[in-house]
């Protein structure tokens, strides 16, 4: 039992390890690569896809920077309202006066996102559609230099780069902010390779001939429809001159619900693609090592956990390590529970309440999915 114990640890401290620090190292190696120029003059139609709920505080600045960029094309914005209570849908009539490439589809009853991209990318007719969030703000030449890429006939989906604002003094905003970061990072690797795993939501565009319906049901839509492209034999990359401003929430309760959706959403995704796992193939290695093992992080911690308490008798080293997590543990509770409310900061600390609080969202999200929690609507609280 002690050698299982121990085979167990190690197995699963090593995959854990693979998937938050070696994976990540390659990804920032290969990101310094120099990436090929994208082939500049093309300027197909393009229609921007943007579901929202109860955004009046946003929406306004979102369509303005949306039409303020340079792009030379036509562009066309489509806007689902998902059963709005707020005044976002007379916002948006109010601005179809001055816009008149606004096409506004307000539905009565609930939908969820996904539910509403699926019917505006039915009435989109462009060749490349732009999916983005209500609280991303295009800068000039977001767009053109979003759809570059696309001179390259085998790039099907393209990602845009972030810059996060956020108070400065808001520490769970920060945490997410940096951890966004890393992941954009990751994402630039993966570019090297044609096969980024998941958009990132906020922006990003395919073609609309890769367009694949998203399942009922189904919460992460960004994640679902990039891995439909590379299905397909195309490549997604990354566009560093693409930026826009993304606003984030600094509310940890925000948060950390968004995160356990997500978590479902994840967990859904993973079943849907199963497949594409046991191909030998760089698309796969990416899916293993930057999504899957991440996803399994909780279980694979708490098989860590096992396997020290199995090794422990007898053994100094398995018994102070089996302490040691322990004693993790508690330090982020403290953190989360004592200190983040009375605005103490302890340095480190937060990042390992955040990383706990992320993978307990991970399984709460696994645990809604197992009890057939089928409710793909957000909010703007989570």
């Amino acid at each position: 039992m002690p050698e299982a114990g121990a085979l167990l640890f190690w197995l699963s401290t090593g995959l854990v390890f693979h998937s938050y620090v070696l994976f990540p190292a390659q990804m920032r190696t290969l990101r310094r690569l120099p990436a090929p120029p994208p082939v500049s003059g093309i300027t197909p139609d393009i229609d921007i896809l943007l579901a929202v709920w109860n955004e009046a505080e946003v929406i306004e600045r979102k369509i303005r920077s949306t039409f303020a960029t340079t792009y030379p094309g036509k562009i066309s914005l489509y806007i689902g309202t998902d059963a709005c209570t707020d005044t976002t849908d007379q916002l948006i009539e109010k601005l179809r006066t001055e816009f008149p490439a606004i096409i506004h589809e307000r539905f009565t009853e609930r939908t969820g996102k996904p539910g509403i991209l699926n019917v505006l990318q039915q009435k989109a007719t462009a060749e490349i559609l732009v999916m983005t969030d209500a609280d991303a703000f295009f800068q000039p030449d977001t767009l053109q230099a979003l759809i570059a890429p696309f001179s390259d006939e085998r790039v099907g989906g393209v990602q845009a780069d972030v810059k996060i604002t956020t108070e400065a003094s808001n520490e769970v905003a920060l945490q997410e902010a940096r951890y966004t970061y890393r992941e954009m990072e990751i994402k630039q690797g993966e570019s090297r390779l044609g096969s980024i795993i998941g958009a990132f939501g906020a922006a990003y565009a395919l073609r609309k001939s890769c367009y694949r319906n998203i399942p009922n049901g189904f919460i992460v839509d960004d994640f679902f429809l990039f891995m439909e492209v590379l299905r397909q034999g195309y490549v997604t990359v990354y566009a560093q001159e693409a930026r826009y401003e993304l606003l984030l929430s600094g509310d940890a309760q925000v948060q950390f619900r968004r995160k356990r959706r997500i978590g479902k959403g994840n967990f859904q995704n993973l079943l849907y693609f199963s497949g594409m796992l046991f191909r030998l193939n760089r698309t796969a290695y990416c899916f293993w090592s930057h999504k899957v093992l991440r996803w399994l992080t909780p279980l694979l911690l708490a098989a860590a956990w096992l396997g020290t308490l199995l090794a422990a008798p007898g053994q100094v080293f398995y018994a102070g390590i089996s302490w040691f997590i322990g004693l993790l543990i508690t330090a982020a509770l403290i953190d989360h529970w004592l200190l983040v409310p009375r605005g103490i900061k302890v340095k480190g600390l937060r990042f390992l309440s955040h990383f706990l609080l992320m993978n307990v969202a991970l399984l709460l999200g696994l645990k809604d999915l197992w009890q057939g929690d089928n409710r793909s609507h957000w909010s703007n609280r989570g």
